[in-house]
Parts: structure tokens; sequence; C-alpha cells
């Protein structure tokens, strides 16, 4: 009887909007029998674990609204939330604080220390802003609900499970991000599981609450993803019309060499050599967009996120940081 009035709340078509616990979904007693089978979890634990997150029943009478297209944030906007004089002087002191831990990093896996630090400053603040929203209740609703990137969310909810079982974390204790992002550099679980590593040797990894972790995290994340030792990152460049095609909003991996662009008629700075590989980029503005020519690095900061100006911020912030450092020690 309770199976069948169960039934009749999940299907009906009269119903309203409410919640339920993610146990009383069928996906999710599919996801829970998957972690069983393929990754020895314990069925009772992860239906207790589950049974304490609630999930939206939608109303099958209501229309799905169309996403309504929002306008680009313009670069200088952009740029102004992140490069502000609070959070440079913010990004010295924990350059400071944790100075031999960033040398350390820097030493080993050739990624400079401004870097690593204006990406802390960047995602949380230095530490001080690493999110209140439950992880596991963020992915599961991503990953069970009607999200666009719902196959990339039932991926990380699964991730966030092994991440938590590996480093002894109650799954349910865990906050981070409105998107299921944690700890000082904000790593998703994935990225947790593969690219986080123990830097200060006691045998387990915290990127929650130890900044050194966090910080030889970031230098094997980009380590990593092929990080060039002393590579450039970007160049402002003026484009003439017929070429603005080649400079893209979105990821631009260099691909074409210097000779190639040169020969496409390209005016490029003289001092790069014909072997360098290049690309284009385009950051939005109210009026004219600013155009770049990237090098493969700044490429590498976009595989930390995927958004050009996002990279382009903590490039021009590691510069101004860099630069306070020189000052503050001179």
């Amino acid at each position: 009887m309770r199976t069948f009035l169960l039934l009749l709340i999940c299907f009906s078509d009269s119903i309203v909007a409410k919640t339920l616990p993610a146990t009383n979904f069928q996906t999710t007693h599919n996801f829970i029998n998957k972690m069983v089978n393929n990754h020895q979890f314990n069925k009772n634990e992860l239906m207790i674990i589950f049974s304490k997150i609630e999930l939206t029943l939608a109303d099958k009478n209501q229309k799905k609204k169309k996403r309504k297209k929002e306008k680009i944030m313009s670069w200088d906007k952009y740029k102004s939330l992140f490069i502000t004089e609070q959070r440079i002087k913010d990004g010295i002191n924990f350059w400071q604080d944790n100075l031999a831990t960033l040398k350390r990093a820097e030493s080993k896996y050739h990624v400079p220390a401004e870097i690593i630090v204006a990406i802390l400053g960047i995602e949380t603040n230095y530490g001080n802003k690493k999110g209140t929203h439950p992880t596991l209740e963020t992915l599961a609703k991503r990953a069970f609900g009607n999200y666009r990137r719902k196959k990339f969310y039932q991926k990380e909810l699964k991730e966030f499970l092994l991440m938590s079982r590996e480093n002894l974390i109650p799954p349910l204790s865990i906050q981070g991000s409105y998107a299921g992002a944690m700890g000082y550099p904000q790593f998703i679980a994935s990225s947790y599981r593969y690219y986080a590593v123990d830097f200060n040797h006691d045998g387990k990894i915290d990127l929650f609450s130890n900044p050194i972790d966090a910080i030889g995290s970031i230098a094997n994340y980009f380590d990593q993803h092929q990080w060039h030792d002393g590579g450039e990152f970007a160049r402002p460049i003026v484009l003439q019309s017929s070429h603005l095609k080649h400079a893209r909003l979105s990821t631009n991996k260099p691909k074409k060499n210097t000779q190639y662009w040169r020969n496409k008629g390209l005016d490029i700075y003289q001092d790069i050599q014909n072997k360098t590989k290049l690309a284009f980029i385009s950051l939005p503005q109210d009026e004219i967009n600013e155009t770049w020519l990237t090098f493969w690095n700044f490429y590498v900061l976009t595989r930390y996120n995927h958004d050009n100006r996002y990279a382009m911020v903590a490039y021009q912030l590691s510069i101004k940081l860099k630069q306070a450092f020189k000052q503050l020690n001179n």
C-alpha cells in the first residue's frame, strides 16, 4: 500500500512541485546500485546518506522555461571584480605567510608563485570564502534534476563519493560553491582526486583547511596540463577587420605557428620566433572588444576555468602581485 501511494505521488500528472528525500527517486537507486556494484560502497550507508538530501519533484504540468540568453559581462567590469587594491594587499600577506611553500612549489612544478597566489585570490580570496553550500546536495540536485549538464554532474557525484571515502571525510560535512567546487582552490571532485597532492607530507590531502596542500595542488594541476617553464602568456594586438575572425570569445588553443599567421598577413611582434604557436582571443567590451595574442601558458590557465576573462584576470592579477611583492621586499 505504501509503495502504491508513493507511485501516485511520483507519477500523478496533477502533482504540485514539492521536495522529497532523494531515496524516493528511482534515479537515486540506480546511482546507488552502480556505486555498490562498481566501487564496492555499502548500500545501506549510501541509502542513509541520500535520505538526508531533499530533491524537488517537478510539476508535470509546468512548461519548461526557455533559458534566457544572458548578456556577457564586459571585460572591464569582470576585471574590476578581481583586480582590487585589497585583493592585492591580501595576496601579498598570503605570499609572505606561505613564502617557503610557494618557493618549493615553484621549484618542483615550475609554476610561478604569483600565478598560484592569483588563482587562490580569485577563487576564494586566499581561503576566506570557500563556499557554504552542502556539496553532496548540490551535486545530487544537478545529477538527478533537469540540469543541462546532468551527465557531468553524475560523474562528479561519483568522484565526490570516491574522494570522500579515500580521504576519510564524511560526505555530508563538506561545503563548497553553488556548483560543487571545494576548498582553497575550488577543485571539483574529479580534480581533487587526480591533481590534489599532500604537499606538507602529513599523510593526508586537505584542501579545505591546509593552504600548503592547496598551493602544491594548484601547481601540480598546471604542471599536469603541460605548463611551459618560463613561457609567455599574452600580448595585446590590433587586428585588421579581415583578421578579427581569428580572435575568439571562447577558449582558443594555440595550434598554428607564428610563420603561419605571418603568411596570413597578420602583423606579429618581430621578437616572436616563427616556430612559436599562437592563438588569438577577443575579450568582450561594451564598445569595441579587446584582442589579444596568446601563448601556450594562457591556454593552460583556461584549463582551470574555460573563460578567457578568467585566464586574463589571473594573468594580470599575477603581474600586480609580483610587482607589489618585489616593491615590499626590495
